[in-house]
């Protein structure tokens, strides 16, 4: 006998609990993930198809929505079947950080715009740390020989996307600081200040 013994039979009774928090973190993380992926995939297509043809673009079309919904199930299916739908987790993994640089950018032009401006401290520094974070570990994953040139273009779009999206968030935080802090004119056209 070994001095471990006992945490060898006291955590053999812990894999049933190991088994069902598996199962669900796959029911709630990966299959969530998929439908989500799904969804927006779908209504993606609905749209760009919409541009034409109109009737794709709307979500109601009978036709359109089946069509599309076809066309990403069959897309998710053949990454399945040919066991490639790997290659795809490093663009989710730069999505999903990327998908969080968004929501801080938000929450501060939220604060900036309702007044709130000096709380914006609060999510700027660590939207600045995800974003460098992760723009940092994209350009590492990219440039390794493992990376393929569907993902490197997938990941450069959405990297691109969400920097002009900050910067036009920036922008806007500081033509909405910079007015804020402009005299308020008088009612017979003077400023005060």
């Amino acid at each position: 006998t070994s001095a471990f013994d006992w945490a060898d039979s006291g955590l053999h009774g812990l894999m049933k609990y190991w088994y069902h928090f598996a199962i669900m973190f796959e029911a709630l993380f990966i299959l969530t993930t998929i439908d989500a992926g799904t969804r927006i995939a779908r209504y993606l297509f609905q749209e760009t198809a919409g541009k034409l043809y109109a009737p794709f673009a709307r979500p109601n079309w009978w036709p359109g929505a089946l069509l599309a919904t076809a066309v990403v199930t069959v897309g998710w299916g053949a990454l399945v079947w040919s066991g490639q739908i790997t290659t795809i987790w490093p663009m989710f993994g730069i999505a999903n950080q990327l998908l969080a640089v968004l929501a801080l950018a938000l929450v501060t032009t939220w604060l900036v715009n309702s007044g709130r401006g000096r709380y914006a401290w609060v999510t700027i520094p660590p939207m600045l740390f995800v974003t460098t974070t992760t723009l940092s570990a994209g350009s590492i994953m990219t440039f390794t020989k493992q990376f393929n040139y569907l993902n490197l273009g997938l990941v450069l779009f959405v990297i691109v996307s969400v920097f002009t999206v900050v910067l036009m968030a920036a922008g806007r935080w500081l033509f909405r600081l910079a007015s804020s802090r402009r005299p308020a004119p008088r009612g017979n056209g003077e400023t005060v200040g």
